[in-house]
């Protein structure tokens, strides 16, 4: 098994590298020209088609992990596909393989490489602990990772007003299901979102920050994505580099529990 192991995480490894060389040089976004903010049913239907936009995104990413008792940083490669599938493989900066985790159809697995074998439900979060210092939950935060706004389609518009000088829309929305408070920021200049923060009661459970927009083809993508944890007084900062998007996935791409458990 530990033949096959290796020689899949080379084939992925190498693909990765490949694919993410081939992108299209990215090229910054003028925000120098304000302009008119449209409706806000307009500006809704604007984000939600931002999201529907963006199918699929590979990259390699640099994550940091910062906490009280906690510093750590990483090099990883990422796929994601919707809302539906996303690929972390990790690596430590002599580029050792440290686990590999897919979370596929509301199921998450991670490769431990320590132990050689395949781990799923609680053991999961314990292996991200051990390896990452912390874990998240990917049925939450997927969409993240390719710029979307967490459960979207879920949220009701409240109240909507500008910051002090104009520069940010802040939308205040409920989330139908949790009935959750979810703000949402948007830049004035670019109509990009700036930033989302779900509340719990009047406390804020998380806040994410994407910034560093770059154009992708022909499309906005940010470059730096901070989430802060603010239950546990965490961060996770992840800065990608050339990322490829709406190119297509392999059709095995998440499918590393078959090829290790048979």
């Amino acid at each position: 098994m530990s033949m096959r192991i290796s020689r899949y995480l080379c084939v992925t490894g190498c693909a990765l590298i490949f694919v993410v060389s081939c992108q299209s040089k990215r090229v910054p976004i003028s925000s120098e020209v304000k302009p008119e903010m449209p409706s806000l049913p307009a500006l809704f239907s604007q984000l939600e088609a931002r999201q529907s936009a963006i199918h699929d995104v590979k990259a390699f990413v640099r994550t940091k992990i910062s906490g009280e008792r906690l510093n750590q940083s990483f090099r990883q490669a990422l796929l994601v596909r919707g809302n539906e599938a996303i690929r972390v493989d990790t690596y430590s900066l002599f580029r050792q393989v440290l686990g590999v985790l897919i979370y596929e159809d509301g199921k998450t697995l991670m490769y431990d490489p320590g132990a050689n074998r395949v781990v799923y439900g609680q053991e999961v979060w314990d292996i991200m602990r051990r390896v990452l210092g912390t874990h998240l939950n990917f049925t939450e935060y997927i969409s993240v990772f390719s710029g979307g706004i967490p459960r979207f389609s879920h949220l009701q518009v409240k109240d909507a007003q500008w910051d002090t000088d104009k520069t940010v829309y802040r939308i205040e929305t409920i989330d139908r299901e949790t009935k959750q408070r979810v703000d949402i920021e948007i830049d004035a200049y670019t109509l990009l979102p700036k930033s989302v923060t779900r509340f719990r009661g009047s406390q804020e459970m998380y806040k994410v920050c994407w910034d560093d927009y770059q154009k992708v083809g022909q499309l906005n993508f940010a470059h730096k994505i901070l989430i802060e944890l603010k239950d546990r007084d965490e961060t996770v900062l992840v800065k990608y580099s050339d990322p490829v998007i709406n190119q297509g996935l392999a059709p095995d791409a998440f499918q590393l529990a078959s090829e290790l458990v048979n």
